[in-house]
């Protein structure tokens, strides 16, 4: 066998990392279907619509989690299934106890004079959420307890679900409203869910903790107290960069951001699915370094950019999402720290500085949501907002990436 051969068919690459990774570019490339099929068959207050009810429920999930996929992995000590019960347990009652702060970011998102559609909104928001919180915890319990097949499907299905299922609701029944996008996400993340299926078993836990001289050396020292504020603060600030863009400059513009920040931001949620978490459930000796993992989020980025102008160049954009292209370059840089970032996050579980890297996770969250509301009051215009939120980003998640690679 060849040495490029033996490689990949390390433990690490094989069974986990590019599974991992076929399953997160495919749904990537499923990614950017549905966003040509948001940009050509439906309008932008539908996707606008659409985009905040969504920012507003991964809000929710992401909450109601608590870091529970991240602890599920790099605290291997616990049997993944027991650990994966009382995971779902825990967040789905935070899900719960969260419902009446998630449902008020559905009444503000809608302005003033919300319509009569409110409640089916909110309906759609929480079904979303719940099953966007179980398909997560089943992204990290198929590292442990399922094979390189469901480690990839978990990952791919969801996302090609939406993209055909929204095609055919456009093209076939002409139902081009927001309820069709938003009943393709929940059908996505419902199929995600279906991998958590081992936790229904009532046998014994089938899956031990891994011993001592196998299991991984990271650690999430962190207390439970920390992690939720952590996790909420990222959820703040994303829900407030939705909803309150929508509120200053109108659901069209909100459109455009939050298309870009889902398509280009899928770069570093692939990078943490297919990498980070990949490397936290592995031995140390199995663990190679990260830095061709931040030049592949680059390339991508780069790659994802080059599209939306070749598209403009050719006539593709319609003329409707004209504005979209003035919120690329903000966009860009803000996403390629996040990508750096995202493939040196496992660092400071490694070397024990957890707190130290939430710490500096919640300075950058006070900033961002200082420059989303204050600039309106200091008399600043989009343009210039945008372009301060994005290079306080950018310096942050640059300057946390380089602390987390130096860290020994």
């Amino acid at each position: 066998m060849t040495a490029p051969a033996r490689f990949w068919q390390t433990p690490f690459w094989r069974t986990g990392a590019l599974p991992a990774a076929l399953g997160s570019v495919g749904s990537l490339l499923a990614q950017a279907l549905l966003a040509l099929f948001l940009l050509r068959l439906f309008e932008p207050s539908a996707v606008g619509l659409y985009a905040v009810l969504a920012q507003i429920a991964f809000g929710w999930a992401t909450l109601a989690l608590a870091q529970s996929p991240l602890s599920l992995l790099a605290n291997p000590q616990r049997a993944a299934l027991a650990a994966g019960r009382q995971a779902w347990r825990q967040s789905a009652t935070r899900w719960l106890l969260l419902s009446p702060v998630a449902l008020a970011a559905v009444l503000w998102s809608q302005g003033p004079a919300p319509g009569p559609g409110l409640v089916p909104l909110a309906l759609w928001t929480a079904g979303i959420a719940l099953a966007q919180l179980s398909a997560l915890l089943a992204q990290s319990l198929a590292l442990r307890v399922h094979g390189p097949l469901s480690v990839a499907a978990v990952r791919l299905l969801p996302a090609w679900l939406a993209a055909i299922w929204a095609a055919l609701s456009a093209l076939l029944w002409q139902a081009t409203q927001a309820s069709s996008l938003l009943g393709a996400a929940l059908l996505g993340y419902a199929a995600g869910a279906l991998w958590l299926w081992p936790l229904l078993r009532r046998r014994e836990d089938e899956t031990p903790a891994l011993s001592a001289a196998a299991a991984p050396d990271s650690v999430d020292a962190r207390s439970e107290r920390l992690k939720f504020v952590h996790t909420l603060s990222d959820v703040l600030v994303a829900a407030l960069l939705a909803s309150h863009w929508a509120r200053l400059h109108g659901v069209g513009e909100a459109a455009c951001l939050l298309l870009l920040l889902r398509l280009l931001g899928f770069v570093p949620a692939l990078v943490s699915s297919a990498w980070a978490q990949v490397v936290l459930s592995r031995p140390r000796t199995q663990r190679p370094g990260s830095w061709a993992a931040v030049l592949t989020a680059a390339l991508g980025l780069g790659l994802l950019a080059t599209a939306l102008l070749l598209a403009r160049h050719m006539g593709w954009l319609p003329a409707a999402w004209q504005g979209l292209l003035a919120y690329l370059w903000p966009v860009l840089l803000w996403q390629l720290a996040a990508s750096a970032t995202a493939a040196l996050s496992h660092r400071p579980f490694r070397f024990g500085r957890a707190r130290h890297y939430t710490w500096q996770c919640l300075g950058i969250n006070a900033g961002q949501a200082l420059l989303v509301l204050a600039p309106p009051l200091w008399g600043w215009g989009l343009s210039a907002q945008l372009w301060a939120l994005s290079l306080w980003l950018t310096v942050g998640l640059g300057l946390q990436a380089l602390w987390a690679a130096r860290l020994r």
